[in-house]
């Protein structure tokens, strides 16, 4: 059988592949030419093996390493089947965990979007909430003086090694009662939101997953002081009263960063919250 030869150039032009390409994969032994002039050094292909070129394109286009490339060329049909129905569950895995980080990306505008939404600062509002994810633990002897405490660090590295993603909120839980003064109050729990509904396999004995429920709240924002915290919790609990409204949660005590730059002081927007009946 008569074959057409072809230089490197001419095989460049037909396969859409550079010449520097295949150059490289005669190098390799990925893609050899059928001749080599042995005076001038020039490569020549024929035409029946252009064929092995839609393999190795073909597999390269969905991110197969050469050397992966290289045995598959050696499968019978059975075991290339195989090998692309691997390639095809592992790129299925990946459009899954874009997917996942997509309604991450979603989550944290939604929250990032209440921030800004919040109508005045120091004002009480009600306020529609879909359920939320979170883990909690116990506190210890902890109370609002001490919300930067480092016993969120706990949940929040194993919230971050199931959801990989910034997490912009934290929050603890108190009785809803009388107080008057800020060292009365002392946290029953301590929380992160979870991003995902990702079974979290690492939880110590102290921390459980639960929800915010869905419902009716009655809430309060304003930046964090010491000094304003009882008068925003005094205003929340006297909106509840001359509402003649019905309490049935602890108060949620939420903050978020406002800013994350390093040159700036920090400061904190605090939601002060209880769902009502």
């Amino acid at each position: 059988m008569n074959e057409t030869y072809y230089t490197i150039g001419e095989v460049s032009k037909l396969t859409n592949i550079s010449i520097k390409a295949l150059r490289y994969y005669d190098k390799i032994n990925l893609f050899k030419p059928a001749y080599v002039d042995p005076t001038t050094n020039y490569r020549y292909y024929k035409d029946s093996q252009l064929y092995h070129l839609d393999l190795i394109k073909s597999l390269k286009y969905i991110g197969i390493p050469l050397e992966e490339v290289k045995k598959a060329q050696e499968l019978k049909a059975d075991g290339l089947l195989a090998f692309i129905t691997r390639q095809e569950q592992l790129v299925q895995k990946k459009l899954n965990d874009l997917l996942e980080i997509q309604q991450n990306i979603i989550n944290i505008k939604k929250r990032m979007q209440r921030q800004k939404e919040v109508p005045t600062l120091g004002e009480v509002y009600v306020l529609n909430e879909e359920e939320t994810r979170i883990i909690q633990t116990k506190a210890k002897d902890l109370e609002p003086l001490d919300i930067l405490n480092a016993s969120y660090s706990k949940l929040k590295k194993i919230v971050e090694s199931t959801d990989g993603f910034m997490n912009t909120d934290y929050g603890a839980t108190f009785s809803y009662q009388p107080y008057k003064h800020i060292e009365e109050i002392t946290y029953r729990h301590i929380f992160t939101p979870i991003l995902t509904n990702k079974r979290i396999p690492t939880l110590t004995p102290d921390m459980e997953i639960t929800t915010i429920p869905k419902g009716k709240y009655v809430r309060i924002a304003y930046i964090f002081s010491p000094a304003h915290y009882m008068d925003n919790l005094q205003k929340l609990m006297d909106y509840v009263d001359e509402q003649q409204l019905t309490v049935i949660s602890d108060v949620y005590e939420c903050f978020m960063p406002i800013h994350y730059s390093p040159h700036q002081q920090e400061a904190y927007l605090i939601e002060l919250k209880v769902r009502v009946a």
